[in-house]
This record gives structure tokens, C-alpha cells and sequence, in this order.
């Protein structure tokens, strides 16, 4: 893949005002990030020598703290905003067909989620000549997974802490058209006090709306969460599948393993997969006596095959389980997308912009683009097209 190696970002429609700047000069501006000059890295972060490859080098207000990782459709960092020192995570996603309709969903989600303390926040977004910057909240305590692994399993008050702040976001997914289906806890990031983190929902690259175009019977999420009514194609409505989800999730944090895997199936991982798919297609699972009653009740409520007979959101939030040692104001949560830094057509506007595919044209490119065209067309025809052919013909072409 071509590396941009000096792309200066400077501001973009939406990028943040600096200070002293109004809101509508920092909105005035074109929605490419513009060439302006910056000086070197500040604080921590790493020398530019570092980041020769960063899309965002030299943007006006983020700067590259450290590459996280990298897909197949780009790089993700964490970066600083230089004006505050807030640490952030920068989403790159390459411009054309990769910035999908399902990405706009994601962004479009992000936005009305704004303010709500268990969802993870969407910043802002701005282009690059090449890529979609889509700039996140940074919660730098891991994810739900890893801390559960870490200590075989959580005790019914620590589960519960964790469960309640997850409902609660799902809850008002739910409430604005919004299946997860993608509720794995490696999704759920931590942040805060570490003996007693806060939950954020985040990565809504699978979430289906029943307002933006997408199929809610599409088969997405992680396997050992997979609902029955999803493996039969029988799926009607995707918050009953959530719930399912939703119980896999709290068997996990309680019982240290997912209610359908057994010990033998790490032999065979083909085997593994279909006795996991069979298990769940049965309902085949147990509920450890070690429990309480009161979670023994609502697991055996949410693990239930057929969703009309499953426990719903509402009547999760109302179990006494649920219920004890309920955190202040939790259930109050709620979401302002008014004050979203960006309104959502300007947030479309910048995704349908970042649809077109821009090449960057330079020597390393040309080979490249001279193949496309000649996969295309016979070299004769082009020769024709280019008044070529006589000159060959009759030797007077000079090379």
C-alpha cells in the first residue's frame, strides 16, 4: 500500500476552534484538512521522524502520540488535542469504498450518543487527502475481556457493577432504533478508577438501525453470542437477540467461560465451533449452583429460545437482581446529541466526501496506474488514441 509520507493536516470544516477562534471560522474552512505549517511534537508525544507515514502529521489541532495498530482499511492512533492535552484515538479509514454505508451507520450512532456516560464518544471527523479521520474518545483501562480473564471470573457485586452499565447503554440504543448485535466484552473499554472502572460501548461497526439502511437479519456478532434465532434465520427483531447477548456477557463475567463451550471442545477447533453451534441451537447450558437465586433467575430468563419468551430490556432493569446496589443516577443516563460538535449533516457530508476515491498522483503510483490502464485497453489501441502508431511505424519516433 502507497505510504503518504507528508500529508499536513491543517483545519477542516470541523475541526476544533483554537482559541480565540469563533465557532463559525472554525467551521468556514474546506472539509480537506489544509496545509498549514506546525511546529515539532509537544509533551510526549513522539519526534515527526516518527510518524513519517501518519495521515495527520502536522494537523492543526491533533497531534500522533503513538500507531495502536493497523487493518486492512488503515491505521489507528492515539493522539493528543494540542490545545487541552486530551488524549484521543484516531480512526483512519481509506477514502472510496471502504468508507461504507456501514461506517456512515457507526458515525451516525456515535453522534446521538453523545453525552451518554457508558457509550463510547465520537469527537469529530475530518479528511485527509487520503483517509476518514474519525477522531473517539481514548479509555485507556483495556477492555472488559481482558479484565475478566484476568481474574478467572468477577464476583456477583463486581458483575453486576459491570452489567448495569451495560444494560443502561443498550438501553438507549434500543430507545433510538439501535441494535448492537455486536455485544462481546473486548467491545466494552474501561476507564476511570481502576478499582471501580467505568464502562464504555464501543466499535459499532456491526450496529443495524432500523432507521439507516441495513438488513437487522444479517447474521453479525461473535460467535459464542449468537442467539438461537439468529443461526435459524428466524431473527424478527434485533433487541431480543441483544438480550441473548446480554446473558452470554453476564455468564461470562460470573462464571469465568461462555454458557456453550465446554473444556473438551480447545481439541479441535471445527469440532470446537459445531459443538459450540449445536449448544446453542439447543439451549444446551447449565447454571451453576454456586449462584444466587435471584442471578440464577435472571440468566434463565435471558437464555431462553424462543425471544418472545425471553426477559426484555425493560424487564432486565426491573429484576432485583439487577437492581441491588444500583449506582446514583445510572438509570437516569441519557444522551444530548445537541451538543455534538458536529451536526449530522455535517457529519454525511464529510463521509459522502470521503467516498470519493482520491489518488495521490506521484512516482510511486504511475507503474501502478500505467498497468490499470493497460489491463484495460490493448496497447495498439492505445498507441492509436496517442497518434503513436505512425511514428512507429515509420522509425521516426524518438526514444
Amino acid at each position: 500500500m502507497h505510504k503518504l509520507r507528508s500529508v499536513l493536516g491543517g483545519r477542516s470544516k470541523h475541526s476544533a476552534p483554537a482559541p480565540g477562534d469563533s465557532v463559525e471560522a472554525a467551521t468556514s474552512s474546506m472539509n480537506t484538512a489544509e496545509t498549514a505549517s506546525t511546529g515539532g511534537a509537544e509533551g510526549e508525544a513522539s519526534s515527526s521522524v516518527d510518524f513519517v507515514d501518519c495521515p495527520f502529521l502536522g494537523h492543526r489541532y491533533y497531534e500522533p502520540v503513538r500507531e495502536l495498530f493497523r487493518t486492512t482499511l488503515g491505521q489507528v492512533y492515539l493522539a493528543r488535542n494540542k490545545d487541552s492535552g486530551q488524549e484521543v484515538v484516531i480512526k483512519m479509514i481509506e477514502r472510496g469504498p471502504a468508507v461504507s454505508k456501514h461506517v456512515e451507520s457507526e458515525l451516525l450512532v456515535h453522534r446521538k450518543c453523545t453525552g451518554h456516560p457508558n457509550i463510547v464518544q465520537l469527537i469529530e471527523v475530518f479528511l485527509t487527502p487520503r483517509f476518514l479521520a474519525i477522531v473517539l474518545e481514548y479509555a485507556p483501562g483495556g477492555d472488559l475481556l481482558e479484565y475478566v480473564t484476568s481474574k478467572g471470573q468477577l464476583s456477583e457485586d463486581e458483575g453486576r457493577w459491570f452489567f448495569q452499565q451495560l444494560t443502561v447503554g443498550l438501553a438507549y440504543l434500543h430507545s433510538i432504533g439501535v441494535d448492537n448485535r455486536e455485544l462481546n466484552l473486548n467491545n466494552k473499554l474501561l476507564t476511570g478508577d481502576k478499582a471501580r472502572p467505568l464502562l464504555k460501548i464501543n466499535d459499532f461497526t456491526y450496529s443495524k438501525s432500523e432507521q439507516i439502511n441495513s438488513d437487522p437479519n444479517s447474521a453479525l456478532g461473535s460467535l459464542p453470542y449468537t442467539a438461537p434465532e439468529v443461526l435459524s434465520n428466524t431473527m424478527r427483531h434485533g433487541h431480543q437477540a441483544d438480550v441473548w447477548s446480554l446473558g452470554v456477557a453476564l455468564y461470562k463475567m460470573c462464571v469465568g467461560r461462555y454458557p456453550f463451550e465446554r473444556p473438551e471442545d480447545a481439541a479441535d477447533a471445527r469440532s470446537a465451533v459445531q459443538n459450540v453451534l449445536g449448544r446453542i441451537a439447543r439451549v444446551e447450558y447449565t447454571i451453576p449452583d454456586t449462584m444466587s437465586a435471584e442471578l440464577q433467575d435472571l440468566l434463565g430468563r435471558m437464555l431462553v429460545k424462543d425471544p418472545s419468551q425471553r426477559i426484555s430490556i425493560p424487564g432486565i432493569m426491573q429484576h432485583a437482581w439487577f437492581q441491588r446496589s444500583m449506582p446514583a443516577g445510572l438509570l437516569s443516563s441519557q444522551a444530548d446529541p445537541s451538543k455534538a460538535r458536529q451536526s449530522e449533516d455535517e457529519v454525511v457530508s464529510v463521509v459522502r466526501e470521503a467516498q470519493q476515491s482520491l489518488r495521490v498522483i506521484d512516482a510511486d503510483n504511475i507503474d501502478e496506474m500505467a498497468d490499470d490502464i493497460l489491463a484495460e485497453e490493448e496497447a495498439d489501441d492505445l498507441l492509436e488514441e496517442l497518434s503513436l502508431t505512425r511514428d512507429y511505424a515509420s522509425g521516426s519516433m524518438q526514444l
